[in-house]
């Protein structure tokens, strides 16, 4: 654990105000231990919280999406790699980032698709990481037992 901290609520809503501050003060808490040169989002979620730490770090930012979904209707049982990762990740430093890590399968499938271009070092960063689920990202803000509902999957969550 080397940014974290640990809650134990039952269902934890973030607001806008709340997950800004938060990945602030995650991008702070990264850039104290790592200065990557290129920040890589996984969609949809990472791509929100990796530009926020991109922004922060003042350094590239570039986005992938790895999913069982198509237009929002499942089409795989596994994740798939829909959006390739870019070769500007050659010989650089990368911060590969989602929004939360519960399996470690998407983070590993976009692992190996950035190591084809083979960066310098890959660190990988979840704003939050999902207790027991066997993978630890290398960086995170909170650890939760539980749900984590952020700002842009209200809609999901409410059906709107």
């Amino acid at each position: 654990m080397e940014a974290g901290s640990s809650t134990g609520k039952e269902r934890i809503v973030l607001d806008w105000t709340e997950f800004g501050q938060g990945a602030r003060e995650f991008a702070d808490a990264i850039g104290e231990q790592y200065q990557p040169d290129l920040v890589v989002g996984i969609a949809r979620g990472g791509v929100i919280v990796g530009a926020v730490i991109a922004s922060a770090l003042e350094v590239d930012f570039f986005p992938i999406k790895i999913t069982r979904r198509m237009m929002m209707e499942v089409v795989s049982e596994e994740p798939v790699l829909v959006i390739k990762p870019y070769s500007y990740a050659a010989g650089k430093r990368v911060l590969l980032v989602d929004d939360i890590s519960r399996t470690g399968a998407t983070m590993n499938i976009a692992r190996r698709a950035l190591e084809k271009f083979e960066p310098v070092e890959i660190k990988t960063a979840c704003y939050a990481d999902r207790k027991g689920d066997g993978y630890e990202p290398d960086f995170y803000k909170v650890s939760v037992e539980t749900d984590l509902v952020f700002p842009w999957d209200y809609g999901l969550q409410n059906g709107a």
